[in-house]
């Protein structure tokens, strides 16, 4: 049991800001084995961020409370997948693998990362007002979905992407991640996402088709690129999952 528990807090650590105290580890085989708890996290996180839109909602203007959410949502993760996010952006400035990882190493910010973050929240933004305008109940079951799969991507693209850079330190843990550990990721998605069909209906588990076609394509994407996958792919992946969900949710209530 407490394996598990420092396994769960390794994850938890990885992928928030969240305190973990001594309940974590800095093995690359716990980090590694800790993804199977991804989505879980993603579901802790989701679940946070739904109950600040239900209480901000109750007494603030729906902008008001979307925007204090996705502030409160970049403290608990630290903006962790959007910085992958704006280093795979910037990246598309150039044309040669080399050139590319050395700008997904630059933690300077260009153009098309500066875009991208800046597209990223005003989708989020635009997305979950809209949701919330039409029933707290339908956003909350989007919001949740969105960050357990978009957790659940990085598993998938670990299990099946080579690491693009040879020499990374991170290479170990990615490539630590196993079919098996994409297996329980994925059942533990669906565990997660059974409250979620009962708030909603069964029509909740069309998103899981689409969270494994976008990292799909993310995954054929990046080896194309850059001959496989790094941290920041992970990230980027996360959050164009997430904003993939929302808008497959929004587009299903019209």
């Amino acid at each position: 049991m407490k394996a598990r528990i420092i396994t769960f807090g390794t994850a938890l650590m990885f992928l928030t800001r969240l305190p973990v105290g001594r309940f974590c580890s800095p093995d690359a085989k716990v980090l590694s084995d800790s993804s199977r708890y991804f989505p879980a996290v993603g579901a802790l996180v989701g679940c946070l961020l739904a109950l600040s839109l239900a209480v901000l909602s109750n007494f603030l203007p729906i902008p008001v409370a979307v925007f204090l959410t996705l502030v409160l949502g970049i403290r608990i993760t630290g903006a962790f997948h959007e910085d992958g996010l704006a280093d795979v952006a910037d990246s598309a400035g150039a044309f040669d693998v080399d050139k590319k990882l050395d700008i997904m190493r630059d933690s300077r910010v260009g153009t098309y990362g500066a875009l991208a973050l800046i597209l990223l929240v005003l989708g989020k933004f635009v997305l979950l007002s809209e949701l919330l305008a039409i029933d707290l109940v339908v956003c909350v079951v989007a919001l949740v979905s969105a960050h357990i799969l978009s957790r659940w991507s990085s598993v998938f693209l670990m299990a099946t992407a080579p690491y693009a850079r040879p020499e990374a330190a991170n290479k170990v843990v990615a490539e630590g991640v196993t079919m098996t550990r994409l297996i329980e990721a994925t059942l533990i998605s669906i565990l997660l996402m059974l409250p979620l069909w009962w708030l909603s209906s069964p029509a909740i588990f069309v998103l899981l088709p689409v969270a494994w076609l976008t990292a799909f394509v993310s995954v054929k994407r990046f080896k194309h690129a850059f001959g496989g996958i790094t941290g920041d792919c992970l990230g980027a992946t996360n959050q164009i999952v997430e904003i993939a969900i929302l808008l497959s949710v929004l587009a299903y209530l019209q």
